[in-house]
This record gives structure tokens, sequence and C-alpha cells, in this order.
């Protein structure tokens, strides 16, 4: 891949412009034992430019902001058509907005979205103004062929603070309403179930239509926006 390609470039290129700073030593050491020195490798005129805002397969971009936005506001909205039509589903379209974000903020994978428990979200004493969701522990993280899921822990960075609110929100008043009992998932569905990683996707679907958004869109590429 062309972004695969520019990495590998930037990396000599920074090692080059180390070894050849006049700075350190590395230039009069190389030239008393090689009798040369050092030189940058990589200019502007035989380096690959950065020139569009995704390199790879179009059908497997990330979304960009002004689609970011229109996704949470139509999953915002939903809540609020089923409200007023006084229909059922207003809680599980509750869910699946919140769901939705937090995939965005901790860049998850579906199946990592599904697995989460409510004791997985974690407090950090750096960031400790975040409450219980400074940091989530991933359990069933994506794994290598014949081995076991991988773990690892997520921090929450500042700028994306706006999920504590909603994940304090659906933890403290929503799910409760759809009476899990002590069922430890995170997201529930209204049997009091866990919610599986099909409903993951068909959540992001459904909001992803109401929004208008392009249909090669799904939740991985939330994920990597």
């Amino acid at each position: 891949m062309v972004s695969t390609a520019r990495g590998y470039e930037v990396s000599i290129q920074m090692f080059c412009a180390y070894i050849s700073d006049p700075r350190y030593d590395w230039p009069k050491e190389c030239e008393r034992r090689f009798g040369t020195v050092p030189q940058q490798v990589f200019h502007e005129w035989n380096t690959v430019l950065h020139v569009t805002e995704y390199e790879g397969d179009p059908r497997r971009r990330p979304l960009h902001y002004d689609e970011v936005q229109a996704l949470f506001d139509a999953a915002d909205s939903r809540v609020e058509q089923i409200r007023a039509r006084r229909v059922k589903g207003a809680l599980p379209a509750m869910r699946d907005a919140a769901l939705l974000k937090t995939v965005y903020a901790f860049g998850l994978r579906r199946q990592e979205s599904a697995g989460l428990d409510l004791v997985d979200f974690r407090r950090v004493p750096r960031t400790a103004r975040f409450g219980h969701f400074g940091a989530v522990y991933v359990r069933f993280g994506k794994a290598s062929r014949g081995s076991a899921p991988k773990r690892r822990t997520i921090l929450l960075v500042p700028e994306i603070d706006w999920i504590v609110p909603v994940l304090e929100q659906w933890v403290g008043e929503v799910r409760p309403l759809l009476r899990p009992g002590a069922h430890p998932a995170l997201w529930v569905t209204e049997r009091g179930g866990r919610l599986d990683r099909r409903s993951v996707n068909d959540a992001f679907v459904t909001v992803r239509d109401l929004a208008g958004l392009p249909t090669e869109l799904d939740p991985h590429r939330l994920r990597h926006s």
C-alpha cells in the first residue's frame, strides 16, 4: 500500500537525518572509520507524496468527520422519532446510539463491543475526572490464527471525553430499565440477554441508512474513524 511505503520512507528519512546531523558525532566518527559521512537519501523529489485523504481501498475507508456527526445525529433522532410515535423501541434505540458512540470513542471491533461487561471499565488516576470510564479492558480482542483472543486496555483520550456522560446515562439510567438483573453484559437486549456481534452490525446499518450514508460503510470503518 502507498501509505505503508510512505511509512517505511519516513522511518529511513528520520534515521538518516539523525546520523547526518552535525550536532552529533556520527559524521565525524564515520569519516574517521570509513572515509565518508552519512547522507540523507530521501528528499521531496524522490519520496511518496501524501496527496489524498485516504489512499486505501475506498470500500474500506474510515468515516470522515461529517459522516460521523451525521451518524450520531441520526442515532439520536431515531430515539426521538420512536418516542414521538409512542411505540416500543425507544430503549433499544438509546442503547444503539450509546453503543455506536462507544465503538467510535474507544476504537472497538464488533466482537469486542458485544463482549464488554460492566466491570471492564476502569478508573485511571491520571484522568480521574472521567470516573469509571477512564479506560476499558477488552477481553475478546482479535485473535491470531490458532491463538486465544488478545486482551488489551484502551485509555480514553481527552478529546473524546464526551463519551463519559453517554456511558453514565446508559449504565445509570437506561440499562436498568431493560431489567437485565445480574447479567454482567454492558449491552443487553430487551429480553435481558447479551447483545451479539450481529446485533452490533444491525444497529450500525439501521442508523447508517437513516443518515443516508454510503452502504459500503460498516462498524469496522467506524472503528478506524
